[in-house]
């Protein structure tokens, strides 16, 4: 069996999340991402754009990339399918990005220490 697009992913650290304003603008954002089994998941601040274009478009485009967005020449890219997670989905997400990125531990913990409502939101990604 031959690579697939997420053996191509989990290379990098972030990956280039392009979503669709309904003008059919596409705007792409870098993201720290994680990959559990075949599963590719992104954890976001619920009031960003991308969740609002997701609500709007759930078809993304996925490109490894740099941490600046940038994306190496000849790299392939994936058209996918996003879904918005549920609170306990998200929470599994905040788990396994825990373990990816320790630095996350620190904001997540900021994040709770202050109170109110988690402000971040989990992200599927299917192609």
């Amino acid at each position: 069996m031959g690579m697939t697009w997420l053996d191509e992913t989990i290379r990098g650290r972030h990956i280039s999340l392009i979503t669709f304003r309904k003008n059919g603008q596409a705007v792409p954002t870098p993201v720290g991402f994680v990959v559990d089994g075949d599963e590719l998941f992104v954890l976001t601040a619920r009031d960003s754009g991308k969740v609002k274009r997701l609500r709007n478009n759930t078809s993304v485009v996925v490109t490894p990339c740099d941490g600046r967005g940038r994306v190496a020449e000849g790299t392939s890219s994936m058209k996918g399918t996003a879904r918005l997670l549920d609170e306990t989905e998200t929470a599994r997400v905040r788990r396994l990005m825990s373990r990816r990125y320790p630095a996350a531990r620190l904001v997540f913990w900021w994040n709770q220490f202050r109170g109110g409502r988690d402000r971040w939101i989990g992200i599927e990604v299917t192609p």
